[in-house]
């Protein structure tokens, strides 16, 4: 499992960054500036469907297949349409989206965590913020329609902490991984 754990540590890293960047987001920015946010990314993939379907509409003049790329931009619209009509209700999916992704990533450090063989000294600390990351993900999932002030406050300052966590346990696999390799090189053939 270590050798797999090292395969999928960039996973660890990448959304220690997306978390980093969300937690940021959450602390510096009020909720009319998060609903800005929400709806010029809805903008931006309701202009990228229409861009999708233009292409699709190019190709089908020459005959080629596009039923996927339909698919793609008419998705692409719809969600875009969405989340321009709907910020508010947008930003809610958005949270519910984000519960299901804690819960995920926090299932997924348990398991790391628990197949890594090597006798790690912040075992504690892991694990710890693997169910901290779980119970947050229900937390998401289960708020009302608004988001109280200090609970977005305390989920940025969270997410914040967890992407750095998570960008420190793929340090730590990648640290594990080489020290392995290395004491198999050194093993006498």
């Amino acid at each position: 499992m270590e050798t797999k754990a090292y395969k999928y540590r960039w996973f660890l890293a990448v959304n220690g960054v997306i978390a980093i960047l969300f937690g940021l987001l959450l602390l510096l920015f009020t909720k009319e500036i998060i609903l800005s946010i929400v709806f010029f990314s809805g903008l931006a993939i309701a202009l990228g469907g229409l861009c999708f379907l233009l292409v699709a509409i190019y190709y089908l003049k020459k005959d080629r297949n596009v039923g996927m790329l339909i698919l793609q931009s008419i998705f692409s619209l719809v969600i875009g349409l969405g989340i321009i009509i709907f910020p508010d209700k947008s930003l809610h999916l958005f949270f519910l989206l984000l519960g299901v992704w804690a819960i995920i990533v926090g299932i997924f450090q348990l398991v790391i965590l628990l197949n890594i063989k090597r006798n790690l000294s912040n075992k504690n600390f892991i694990l710890f913020n693997g169910l901290l990351t779980i119970a947050l993900g229900i937390v998401m999932i289960l708020q009302k329609e608004e988001v109280p002030v200090f609970l977005t406050k305390l989920l940025g300052a969270f997410a914040t902490l967890f992407g750095i966590v998570m960008i420190y346990l793929s340090i730590i696999i990648r640290k594990t991984a080489i020290m392995t390799e290395n004491e198999t090189d050194s093993r006498p053939r």
